[in-house]
């Protein structure tokens, strides 16, 4: 897991002015790396992804 952490996010602007974030979901992280048990950690992780994102890209 050591590779994807710590969580990165890529933030770019089109030709458009249109802002972009992308980045790993927690529920990737899980599958990708087989992690068993931490469904709850993820799910908070996840939703404080969600709510940094909304608040960058917001105008």
């Amino acid at each position: 897991m050591a590779i994807d952490l710590p969580q990165k996010v890529h933030i770019s602007q089109d030709n458009n002015g249109q802002v972009w974030l992308t980045y790993n979901s927690p529920t990737y992280l899980q599958e990708r790396h087989n992690i068993k048990g931490c469904e709850e950690v993820l799910n908070k992780v996840a939703v404080v992804l969600n709510k940094l994102s909304m608040a960058a890209v917001a105008k």
